[in-house]
């Protein structure tokens, strides 16, 4: 097995890194990449730690994809196209909204609460420039990986009351896809810190 360091792309200095991580940050001049077929620049945020956090936080990435989705075609027995419908912006069978997937490892019920409550209720932030000497999670879930499971949530928020799903037709098109780095306190349970 061979060994290649890693250097980033835009400024050309070696990146370390204690994370396994699927993507490579530079501490220097702050680019996130991708060595998945090529060299590729990664779009990101990181959302500022709210000042009066007490304790530790750490940032989970989560893949932000805004995407349009139209209803073609529905059978809900006992209630409406509710929940979708209510979160597209554009109002009737087409819009848009930005669903949220995370992107780091963790297990399945987590992963679907926070995809879930982060898509219905997305977050408001200051960004800020690096991670201020935080911990992050390395990500686990690719850029297109993360489209495919946009598609399980958006199925996941019509599955659930006010009525019983019997058939769902839809066209989604991913618009942007953009990684988000979310602050979490782990005050029993995973707390926003943002």
């Amino acid at each position: 097995m061979k060994v290649v360091q890693v250097k980033c792309p835009q400024c050309g200095l070696p990146i370390q890194t204690k994370v396994l991580d699927q993507l490579f940050y530079c501490e220097s001049c702050h680019t996130l990449h991708s060595r998945n077929g090529g060299v590729n620049i990664v779009p990101y945020e990181i959302a500022d730690v709210r000042p009066d956090l007490k304790g530790q936080a750490t940032y989970y990435p989560f893949w932000r994809v805004f995407c349009t989705v139209n209803i073609t075609n529905s059978n809900v027995a006992g209630g409406t196209l509710y929940k979708l419908s209510k979160y597209m912006q554009g109002g009737g069978n087409t819009g848009s909204l930005n669903v949220f997937v995370p992107a780091a490892e963790m297990d399945i019920g987590t992963s679907k609460q926070l995809a879930m409550s982060l898509t219905y209720e997305p977050p408001r932030y200051r960004p800020r420039m690096d991670f201020g000497g935080r911990e992050r999670l390395g990500t686990n879930i690719t850029k297109e990986e993360a489209a495919d499971v946009a598609d399980f949530v958006i199925v996941t928020m019509e599955a659930e009351k006010p009525g019983v799903l019997q058939s769902l037709t839809y066209d989604l098109k991913v618009n942007d896809i953009k990684l988000i780095y979310l602050p979490y306190s782990s005050a029993p349970g995973l707390v926003p810190a943002w």
